[in-house]
């Protein structure tokens, strides 16, 4: 292996080439066993190997990931940072789909190249705590956690995992049924961006809704983004209202959930969602053929197309007739696409008057409007009375009984929220946002359920676990895997496959066909890494009191509501069952920017636009790529690439070889004492910039020294040089490796401790001279005399553009020993 000369020309190419296998042959990044140090769990979102490998945001969190490793080992902390691959799911089979491969030939391959790029970035994971979600060593762990989450019943007996038929999110594209969480805003598949329509499926469905108010309430303890606990806690969305019971006259109940309780004098109608109706003929009541055609075409319909339908609304009336339980009057029933079923109880009160949606829909159907609440505004007032427009306000109660006279949102709210609980038909009831987690897919490429449906011994859901000696169920390599339109996975197609014995009876049963969402796991992968070897158990207890929770966990914030809630909701699952000493898994969250085309336009192959790190890792050298990406901005902010920044990263990493190889030349001549000075700054400055994540400003400090010290004289001697590669090395790791050994450093650099700022003395001081408090001027002065208020004071007084402002008037001294001296005349 060749060593470093003196005077040679910086060739980045060769000198990573030479630490890369020289970190791997020596483990240089092995993780240590635990020690009497503080530990330091460091990670990054393990990235989907897609077909295309790494993409420039990928380097830019993955890079911040390994500065702080690096930084944290310096530190003295035991540091655990690892790497693995998020194989299931749709985006490896959709790749592999487009190039005609099946993913358990296409992903490995993959997984090779993204290693490839990372190591070629000097990432400093321990690659043998590398796995893939893909591995059935890995998914065995998943099936079996999966099963013991299966085991767990609620207060009510409810399982937490659960199968119904349900009205689902469905990508026409994917052919396969989402989570609402990942159905984006304007109702696209937030993978492939096809709008979402529903079907109405069978699926296993997770009961998330028990955790939501752990979810919500332990938010309050997390270190996170502002941004990242306000996305969650408006996805749990709790919120405090009545469950107010309407009956129709034929006695069956009609829920009503709300937080506008005191306008139920001015209910006119009624609307139900048509998954209400459809669960209602499912129990064998009778409707119009009207009625049925309209729920039909409406549950076809995703929830965003319904939401974008207010203006146009549509609804049959069913021919039921409720009873509002305040007054005793009928009101009409209408089933209506605007209401949706996982919104309250899918049941609304129709008042009309104070409802911008009700007055629309009234409007259409000739359906009466009664306003109860009068208002301050006289031409508000007069359109509500006359039906000519809704208004939702402060007021005064009118049409509404004993509560006319009182504030509308004020006593009258109270009073009538009293009597309705007391006269017994309404109660305080709790609701959330959050639906439970449709948690089937029909796709191949996942994991299996380890769960067969047998006639003779199942469950009150039909099915009966797989024993522990029969996982993993492996996922069948398939010729032919495409998703289908019928909603079957295609593994339903495989007869061999599907068919086999009941664990318990011996007789003939079904396998479940669908598979588990890419979620799944991603939802422990962070638990695997501290025990990645256990053949014995998903991980062991010693493990998880070594190195969790995740002290620092980077990543994008599009995760907000998925992988991240997903994940802690897992974890409180496996601490309930006893599996875990712990309720949250990421103490520390951070969030990168993303990182834009130079022209300002999203990186997309379509466009030609997409920065690939192999190639500028190849014209720049892997640490001028690395100071760039921390140096582009702040980083939690979204950045535009700059080939002039990354150009000017490069001569910064040039200069600073040069200037090594230029001091070393001089042998070592003592160090420029304000140089000296400078650098134990820009030691603290460093340290304290990479705890913050503040990259940028560290890489900033970093270049103002080089220009002072390519400005010294005299430079830096061998001590202090070796301070600067220090802490530089978590940055510029290839360099700052082969300078420290050219200057004859013993021992790897990124197995050194961070430096310790020396206490220097300055030679001079800068003492600021005010007269009345305004600054008037500034001297400079021996470090010892400058703490000396006389020989201040003379000096100053001495300056003719500072004695103009004091000669000839009384005056006393304010004197702060070495740096101010005040004349307050």
């Amino acid at each position: 292996m060749n060593e470093p000369k003196v005077g040679e020309k910086y060739n980045p190419a060769e000198i990573e080439k030479k630490w890369i296998s020289r970190w791997e042959e020596k483990q240089t990044y092995a993780t240590p066993e635990r020690s009497s140090k503080p530990k330091s769990y460091v990670l990054g979102m393990f990235p989907y190997p897609s077909g295309e490998g790494l993409h420039t945001g990928h380097g830019r969190i993955f890079t911040a990931v390994d500065v702080i490793g690096r930084y944290q080992r310096m530190k003295g902390y035991d540091v655990l940072m690892p790497m693995g691959w998020d194989a299931f799911g749709l985006p490896a089979e959709n790749a592999a789909i487009k190039a005609h491969k099946n993913p358990i030939d296409m992903v490995p391959h993959n997984e090779v190249n993204f290693k490839r790029q990372m190591m070629n970035l000097g990432l400093s994971y321990d690659w043998d705590r590398a796995f893939s979600t893909a591995d059935p060593a890995y998914y065995k762990w998943t099936q079996w956690l999966f099963l013991k989450l299966y085991s767990i019943k609620n207060d009510k007996g409810e399982r937490l995992v659960y199968r119904k038929e349900v009205s689902i999110n469905w990508c026409p594209f994917c052919k396969t049924g989402l989570a609402n969480e990942e159905v984006q805003a304007d109702g696209t598949h937030e993978r492939c961006g096809t709008k979402v329509t529903q079907k109405l499926l069978p699926q296993w469905c997770m009961r998330i809704t028990d955790y939501a108010d752990r979810l919500l309430k332990d938010l309050n303890g997390l270190d996170w983004p502002e941004g990242i606990l306000a996305q969650q806690r408006n996805w749990i969305g709790k919120d405090r209202g009545l469950m107010i019971n309407f009956k129709t006259t034929d006695g069956e109940n009609l829920p009503v959930w709300t937080k506008f309780w005191e306008t139920i004098f001015g209910t006119t109608f009624i609307v139900i969602s048509p998954e209400k109706v459809l669960e209602s003929i499912g129990r064998g009541k009778q409707f119009f053929m009207e009625v049925r055609s309209y729920v039909n075409e409406a549950v076809n319909k995703s929830e965003q197309t319904r939401l974008e339908g207010e203006k146009e609304k549509t609804g049959v009336n069913t021919g039921l007739v409720a009873v509002n339980p305040a007054n005793g009057k009928e009101v009409p029933v209408y089933v209506a696409d605007y209401v949706l079923a996982n919104v309250g109880t899918g049941v609304v009160m129709g008042v009309p008057a104070h409802d911008k949606r009700d007055f629309d829909f009234a409007i259409k159907y000739g359906i009466p409007l009664l306003q109860v609440v009068e208002y301050e505004d006289e031409t508000i007032n007069e359109a509500v009375a006359k039906g000519k427009k809704s208004h939702e306000g402060e007021g005064k109660l009118v049409n509404s009984g004993k509560f006319d006279g009182m504030d509308a949102w004020g006593k009258g709210k109270e009073e009538m929220a009293t009597w309705m609980i007391k006269e017994g038909y309404a109660s305080w009831k709790i609701n959330y946002h959050l639906r439970d987690w449709v948690f089937s897919r029909q796709r191949y490429w996942g994991e299996p359920f380890p769960l067969v449906y047998c006639p003779k011994c199942g469950d009150e859901n039909g099915v009966v676990p797989l024993a522990d000696d029969q996982l993993p169920l492996k996922l069948p390599y398939l010729q032919s895997y495409e998703p289908t339109e019928t909603g079957q996975s295609p593994l339903s197609r495989v007869k061999e496959w599907v068919e086999t014995t009941c664990p318990n009876c011996g007789g003939p049963v079904r396998r479940e066909t669908d598979t588990m969402p890419n979620w799944a796991g991603s939802c422990w992968y962070f638990l695997r890494f501290a025990d990645p070897n256990n053949d014995k158990e998903a991980w062991g207890k010693k493990a998880m009191a070594d190195w969790l929770p995740v002290d620092w966990y980077l990543g994008g914030a599009e995760h907000a509501v998925l992988h991240l809630l997903y994940a802690r909701f897992w974890t409180k699952a496996f601490n309930d069952l006893g599996l875990l000493p712990f309720s949250e898994p990421f103490l520390r969250l951070r969030s990168v920017g993303m990182v834009l085309a130079a022209d300002g336009k999203k990186m997309s192959k379509s466009l030609g636009n997409v920065i690939n790190p192999d190639d500028v890792v190849a014209e720049y050298g892997a640490d001028a790529v690395r100071i760039y990406e921390m140096f582009m901005g702040p980083w939690e902010q979204t950045i535009s690439w700059s080939p002039r920044s990354l150009i000017g990263c490069r001569r910064f990493v040039e200069r600073v070889y040069d200037l090594v190889n230029r001091d070393f030349e001089n042998k070592w001549q003592a160090s420029d004492a304000k140089l000296a000075l400078e650098l134990n700054r820009v030691i603290t400055k460093i340290g304290e910039d990479i705890t913050a994540l503040k990259f940028n400003t560290a890489v900033a400090a970093l270049m103002k020294f080089v220009n002072l010290w390519s400005d010294s004289k005299t430079g830096l001697e061998k001590a202090d040089l070796s301070s600067l590669l220090l802490i530089l090395s978590p940055l510029a790791p290839f360099i700052c490796e082969e300078l420290w050994h050219l200057l004859g450093n013993a021992g790897s650099i990124h197995k050194m401790t961070w430096p310790e700022a020396k206490e220097i003395k300055e030679e001079e001081l800068t003492v600021v001279v005010q007269v009345n408090g305004k600054t008037r001027g500034t001297i400079r002065m021996a470090y010892e005399l400058a703490k000396v208020e006389g020989e201040v004071k003379n000096l100053a007084l001495a300056d003719e553009k500072i004695n103009k402002w004091v000669m000839g008037q009384k005056h006393r001294v304010v004197f702060v020993s070495g740096r101010l001296i005040n004349f307050v005349i």
